[in-house]
């Protein structure tokens, strides 16, 4: 395994979530870790997912990927339960589907227990900004990585990697919110999935073929679109919630996480 690759760091961005609900009911997800750098603060790593996922939680269990030596491990993970449901619902965004919680003090519980973790976090560096994304196309190639059905790779502590293309620009704010919709294998327990631009080799812009790399964060997947009949029918649509929503409700969290310290 090549931990350089940037697309295998991409594996490594994610977390399986695992919520038991006040009605007793049980649901899987998907989160993603973000990283902000405050400054005179340092760093704040935070996990990412929907609001709809930890709304009225009473428990969860989030399973990291246990490593040596900075190497993952194969067929081990470190499960971490949180009974606080506070933790779980520490920011939930008053409008759209987002939640946001602080994962720092049970990364430091882990490290001092001698537990070794590996994760990837997402950064600002690969978020676009506004002249980025009027430059895309309406139709982009785009990959999303999470745990569908909770479906993953136990044995190699992977997530499942998938590919499509935006089915609205990305520039557009589909039916008026700052969300756009993607064509592909979109599934219950895809919730809470970071979705990205990431082209190899060579790729098409508006000044021509670029030769190289290029990572875009675009923004989490929130919904998996179904035929409004009485036994769902998925349309193989997924609506994302926008990149610079989810790094505006960060900011507001990471101020208010950072201004009680």
């Amino acid at each position: 395994m090549n931990l350089n690759d940037i697309g295998t760091q991409l594996l490594f961005t994610t977390i399986p979530i695992w919520i038991e609900k006040g009605n007793g009911l049980l649901a899987h997800a998907t989160g993603f870790f973000y990283m902000k750098d405050v400054p005179n603060k340092g760093p704040v790593p935070l996990i990412v997912t929907n609001k709809h996922v930890v709304e009225n939680a009473t428990r969860g269990v989030l399973g990291f990927v246990k490593a040596d030596s900075n190497r993952p491990l194969v067929n081990q993970r470190i499960t971490v339960e949180i009974t606080d449901r506070k933790i779980l619902t520490s920011f939930l965004h008053p409008k759209y589907d987002l939640a946001v919680f602080p994962v720092g003090p049970l990364i430091n519980r882990l490290t001092e227990t001698g537990k070794s973790i590996l994760f990837r976090s997402i950064m600002s560096d690969i978020v676009p900004n506004k002249e980025i994304i009027e430059g895309l196309s309406a139709i982009e190639e785009i990959t999303f990585i999470g745990y569908p059905s909770g479906l993953f790779d136990h044995k190699n502590n992977a997530p499942i990697i998938r590919q499509g293309i935006t089915a609205s620009p990305i520039w557009n704010d589909f039916n008026g919110e700052p969300v756009f919709l993607i064509d592909a294998g979109v599934y219950p327990g895809s919730s809470g999935s970071p979705v990205f631009i990431y082209n190899r080799g060579a790729y098409p812009t508006k000044n021509g073929i670029t030769v190289g790399t290029r990572l875009l964060f675009l923004g989490i997947l929130s919904e998996t679109l179904t035929r409004k009949e009485e036994s769902k029918i998925y349309l193989g649509l997924g609506k994302v919630i926008k990149s610079e929503v989810v790094m505006n409700f960060i900011d507001y969290a990471v101020e208010k996480l950072t201004s009680s310290v």
